[in-house]
């Protein structure tokens, strides 16, 4: 065989090699493709209760359907975490596959941050303002506010909400109010009310704006009206109105 036979058989054969290594990556990748979802591990993040592995497996199996047994390819991972999303209480949600067969969801919650209860139902919000349905067994240790309270889960009046927010965020940070006051409400008017643990007055703040201003007239309320009246002569202190303190006695 001259050398030019040589080098052409020589050729051939490593040809045939490359063809037979590119065949056998095909079928390595493609046997790769077949691994189907053998299960689904749930991480819920923080301490928080308002959702757990078994809620996100209710809620895919119900919104996503079949991933069980499903090739991993397959599987929408971008699709699965706007689902999750849709839930008011899931801030951030991550989801991927292994080559074990298993598909990971890792959970972040919103955390509440004030609680509105209505007598008949109610809901957190978080700071920014995000409503969070209430927990079948879980009651998160927030600050309350009672009575006619905006349909907020609606999607009305958010920027009331979180204005209600900042008014007991002045009050926990204040060493003068945090131990005093005992109740914030909301009135058949929809004015914010306060109680505080010693007397019986109403305090009306009206919107929840200006809470220095408003807390400084109850201030001025016990340094000079209750000196002069007594304890309990008023049963209402209407603190909503710019620069006055409006006593009533009847209501």
């Amino acid at each position: 065989m001259n050398k030019r036979a040589k080098y052409a058989a020589g050729a051939a054969s490593i040809c045939l090699m490359l063809a037979g290594l590119i065949l056998l990556h095909g079928c390595v990748a493609k046997a790769g493709s077949r691994k189907l979802c053998q299960s689904l591990d749930v991480r819920i993040k923080g301490d928080l209760e308002f959702v757990t592995a078994d809620d996100i497996q209710g809620y895919l199996d119900k919104r996503y359907g079949c991933y069980i047994g499903a090739p991993l390819d397959s599987i929408d991972l971008g699709h699965i975490e706007s689902l999750l999303k849709e839930k008011n209480v899931v801030k951030e949600c991550e989801a991927w596959v292994t080559r074990d067969g298993v598909l990971h969801v890792s959970v972040g919650q919103r955390e509440p941050a004030l609680r509105f209860d209505r007598g008949t139902g109610g809901f957190y919000i978080d700071r920014e303002g995000f409503v969070i349905p209430l927990h079948r067994s879980y009651t998160a240790p927030v600050p309350v506010v009672e009575g006619n309270i905006p349909p907020l889960e609606k999607g009305e009046s958010a920027e009331w909400g979180t204005s209600v927010l900042g008014l007991v965020d002045y009050i926990q940070s204040s060493k003068t109010w945090q131990d005093k006051v005992d109740k914030i409400s909301v009135n058949a008017s929809g004015d914010l009310e306060v109680r505080l643990k010693d007397g019986s007055e109403r305090f009306i703040l009206g919107a929840p704006d200006s809470p220095k201003v408003k807390f400084d007239k109850i201030q001025k309320y016990f340094s000079y009206i209750v000196p002069e009246k007594g304890e309990g002569y008023y049963k209402s202190v209407n603190l909503k109105y710019n620069k006055q303190i409006i006593c009533r006695k009847d209501i």
